[in-house]
């Protein structure tokens, strides 16, 4: 088991030490577990996505996936049972069992794992909240040598989900159209500005696949509604999969990713993966769940945080996560954060990061887009050069993103608490780039193809994929990373064209 590496210490600017945590005081956490025989899967992974190899596109299903690949059932009840015994509860344990879910005082947490926890103020929360409490730590853990040899690391430790109703929806959004609408881009603009439009054309609206939307906390429903209604989206209402205890409160963050994600696919089948709120134990479980369950073929998540502002072990079992969805041919795209840096869980070679770009149309023609100066992008410190990346991007070493890059500054209408705005960020861009991959996966089943799922491997080495791209050449981050000919850091390869990717794509 790593020593803190799993759980946050003081970090000047991020987590603040507040004093030892009262013992009586009551936690959530998270213990993973690692991937068996990782080697192998690897080697499948890399089959599956080899053109030509008689073992492509053959993904795995999630009980195939269990029985090879999930930590083994009589590990998880040797730790989960001296947990139990240590006073702490395990009320879940993920589809896949790289997680358990463990809840208990600050005081049986104490004295299972030898440690004194701390209270942290928590200063870049997620989904853009204002900042709260976590626990961490400044000193390894200590358990049974039988629990080390058989986790991974303690993932997340939070403060309890918070208990009680939520709040019923007020008021009925208007279902208007913006005036002036030209302050704002649209639905039927964004498709035709990645090529959407022509699958649309012939007939193709992302019927037959699934998509998934991975939230903190619950949304509106009359928001949504009147969203889809407002710019002519007919579809149905998304399936809700509650994934841990019940939110009580709605976010902003999960209700702009639905109504985007799916207008972008009105045929899709939506499946909205839903945790208690925007805390790591929520997040991570919630993530993993949805690939766990092997339901839909992509999968879009925006509630990114700074990769170094994370422990490394949360890095590590997101990619864990991506790494069973890269196997069951699930699409995993994740917004790669406006803060110009390296944004987790799109820092995983596993995941695509979406990052964003400053598009310019008039009407429904695109007359410019250029690299958006806070596009989170550059090098991960976690993740080392993937073979697919290597001769590609510059030193050290290392991961980079992003991958590919969608608008994120000219703004976005969305309606939120009854009111239709226009807002930005690469929070847009991962769920409109998820609802396009809905759209050619839909097309792909017609003609009976598997969907296209890991993304990055192929983009990275199949150059008439490539050549679909709209290629960004011009802009600068504010890291002073630059757009230029072919792959670069703010926009990877650049804007994707869903026409370009249905016609390519093996």
């Amino acid at each position: 088991m790593p020593t803190t590496d799993g759980v946050p210490g003081p970090l000047p600017g991020v987590y603040t030490d507040k004093g030892e945590a009262p013992e009586n005081d009551l936690i959530r956490g998270l213990v993973s577990f690692p991937i068996r025989d990782q080697a192998a899967l690897e080697q499948r992974i890399q089959d599956l996505y080899k053109p030509g190899h008689a073992g492509f596109r053959k993904y795995m299903t999630p009980a195939e996936w269990n029985a090879k690949h999930a930590p083994l059932e009589k590990d998880i009840t040797l730790v989960t049972d001296w947990m139990k015994s240590e006073g702490l509860q395990v009320p879940r344990v993920a589809s896949n069992r790289l997680l358990v879910q463990f809840v208990g005082t600050v005081g049986q947490f104490n004295k299972a794992f030898g440690v004194k926890l701390r209270i942290l103020e928590r200063k870049s929360p997620q989904g853009g909240n204002d900042p709260h409490d976590v626990y961490g730590l400044t000193e390894p853990i200590k358990a049974p040598t039988f629990v080390k040899e058989r986790v991974h690391a303690i993932v997340a430790l939070d403060l309890p989900a918070a208990t009680g109703e939520q709040p019923g929806e007020f008021g009925q959004p208007s279902t208007d159209k913006p005036d002036p609408i030209n302050e704002g881009l649209t639905p039927q603009q964004v498709a035709r500005a990645y090529g959407v439009d022509t699958l649309y054309n012939q007939g193709h609206r992302g019927q037959g696949t699934k998509l998934g939307v991975v939230i903190g906390a619950g949304f509106r429903w009359k928001d949504v509604r009147a969203f889809w209604k407002m710019f002519d989206i007919e579809r149905a209402d998304p399936k809700v999969v509650q994934t841990m205890e019940a939110p009580v409160t709605r976010y902003r963050e999960g209700t702009l990713d639905i109504e985007w994600a799916a207008a972008m696919a009105p045929k899709s089948e939506v499946i909205v993966y839903m945790g208690p709120d925007a805390r790591n134990t929520s997040m991570l479980f919630t993530f993993n769940e949805a690939i766990a369950r092997g339901e839909v073929s992509v999968i879009t998540t925006s509630f990114a945080h700074r990769e170094d502002s994370e422990p490394r072990a949360v890095h590590e079992q997101y990619s864990a996560s991506g790494m069973m969805a890269a196997a069951l041919g699930i699409t995993v795209a994740a917004a790669s954060g406006d803060s110009a840096g390296v944004d987790t869980p799109g820092s995983s070679p596993f995941v695509t990061a979406v990052g964003g770009t400053q598009l310019k149309m008039n009407g429904m023609t695109v007359t410019g887009e250029t690299a958006w100066f806070y596009s989170g992008s550059g090098i991960s410190r976690s993740f080392t050069t993937p073979e697919w990346q290597k001769g590609i991007v510059p030193l050290p070493a290392k991961r980079a993103v992003v991958d590919v890059a969608l608008n994120a500054d000219s703004g976005y209408w969305y309606t939120w608490l009854g009111v239709t705005t226009p807002n930005t960020g690469t929070s847009f861009a991962s769920p409109i780039f998820a609802g396009l991959v809905a759209v050619v996966n839909g097309a792909r089943s017609e003609v009976e193809k598997p969907p296209v799922g890991w993304l990055n491997s192929q983009l990275y080495t199949l150059p008439n994929v490539q050549g679909t791209f709209r290629d960004i050449t011009v802009g600068v981050t504010d890291r002073q990373y630059e757009a230029g000919p072919g792959w670069d850091i703010p926009t990877g390869w650049g804007a994707p064209n869903a026409d370009g990717l249905l016609r390519t794509l093996p």
